[in-house]
């Protein structure tokens, strides 16, 4: 679906020639060729700009339909892990046409097979799916009697998008999509809009159906004189823009850290957050932030890098074995028994409190990663990248928890 910059013309001013040629190039550029066969998906660009990223999870119509009218609303979304990359799932709209695919949007779900990295599956019955363009790797239409409705299919970039700390923003993302308010980890999954699964090749998909509101669709009983036009900057039913490479969390503009004070000795690496100070090695260069994360550094070595990161997550969260694991899926590696990991993980002083050490070697990916409880909060120190880069890192890592103090 193509989005339109609303225009005024002037009937005094430009003739009707011109407005009839006008009219034609628009109606030409809104043809989309349906894919008939069933296909791998195609690995989009990460380089494209926000505003693409943005397009990726359009509104069901264009936003100079969008009404100031709410109406009861439904949203089925998904994320599934597969290649590196977050592949997401979604459908949105009025709540009796998006509830009547609840069950064919789980069967997507089930059918899902992970070939080559990514993600192929079984068209249900009645969806139509049709060419990936942009960011979308595809998308399928879907004839209901109330509303026409799509399912999009993007994928994004992420070193781990099966962790907590990237679904859990996502849903208060598309939570805030639909005016609801943002919940914690532990609401989320006590509730039944939430829901986990995992596939033959212990994939685990977590996919939410949540119910709002959202605008009215064009043809309800919203006057047309209380609808923005797109000129006017109507507000998009998907939310904020997403920052390239990556969703956003819910359109948050939570502060982040403030770049901290330079080191001792003129290293310009942060030596602080407001949770903890620590002495951060030298060579290891401030990096980008991404949800959840409360500082990062990258690490290079002769053009290979690793990256070093904070992030935290509620203390419920922080099951050492369950990271673990997590961790040795992102390295290749097969999971461990509760036995095979008492022998692998080991204790180590975090801040004055005892803490979990494990070092994961993989053929092209190695981690060291390490979980302490401080309070309610989990906290996780991750080195994660180019195995002769991590192996180099060891005595650093180890020296940087050594000189955490919380505060």
């Amino acid at each position: 679906m193509i989005s339109r910059r609303d225009a005024s013309f002037a009937p005094s001013v430009i003739a009707p020639t011109f407005l009839i040629a006008t009219a034609l190039l628009f109606a030409g550029g809104c043809s989309e060729q349906p894919e008939i066969t069933r296909r791998l998906v195609p690995k989009p660009s990460t380089a494209a700009p926000a505003v693409q990223t943005a397009a990726a999870e359009r509104p069901m119509t264009p936003a100079s339909a969008a009404s100031t009218e709410k109406v009861d609303g439904r949203m089925l979304a998904a994320i599934v892990p597969a290649g590196g990359q977050g592949w997401f799932f979604k459908i949105s709209g009025i709540d009796a046409a998006v509830a009547g695919q609840v069950e064919k949007f789980e069967q997507l779900l089930k059918t899902l097979k992970i070939e080559g990295g990514k993600p192929v599956w079984k068209t249900p019955d009645g969806w139509q799916e049709e060419t990936g363009s942009g960011m979308r790797a595809a998308t399928f239409t879907i004839d209901d009697p109330s509303e026409k409705l799509e399912c999009s299919v993007i994928s994004l970039p992420n070193d781990d998008p099966s962790s907590d700390e990237y679904i859990l923003p996502n849903v208060n993302r598309w939570r805030g999509q639909l005016g609801l308010a943002s919940q914690t980890l532990d609401e989320l999954k006590a509730s039944d809009e939430f829901h986990q699964f995992d596939l033959a090749d212990e994939t685990t998909i977590t996919w939410v159906n949540l119910s709002g509101k959202v605008p009215a669709p064009p043809g309800s009983t919203a006057s047309a004189a209380t609808r923005p036009s797109a000129a006017a900057g109507a507000p998009s039913a998907v939310g904020p823009a997403l920052p390239p490479g990556h969703p956003p969390t819910g359109g948050s503009t939570a502060a982040r850290p403030t770049a901290a004070k330079p080191a001792a000795g003129g290293n310009s690496s942060p030596t602080s957050i407001p949770e903890m100070s620590f002495e951060a090695p030298a060579g290891w260069v401030s990096g980008s932030l991404k949800p959840f994360r409360k500082i990062s550094w990258t690490i290079n070595h002769d053009g290979k890098e690793a990256e070093f990161y904070i992030s935290s997550l509620a203390a419920a969260g922080s099951d050492v074995g369950q990271n673990v694991n997590r961790w040795r899926g992102q390295a290749g590696l097969n999971n461990l028994s509760d036995k095979e990991l008492s022998n692998e993980v080991k204790e180590i002083s975090i801040g004055g409190e005892t803490g979990s050490l494990i070092e994961i070697s993989g053929v092209k990916q190695s981690i060291i990663g390490a979980i302490v409880v401080k309070g309610d909060t989990g906290w996780f120190f991750k080195l994660v990248g180019d195995p002769d880069v991590v192996s180099q890192e060891k005595d650093n890592v180890r020296a940087f928890l050594k000189s955490v103090k919380f505060r």
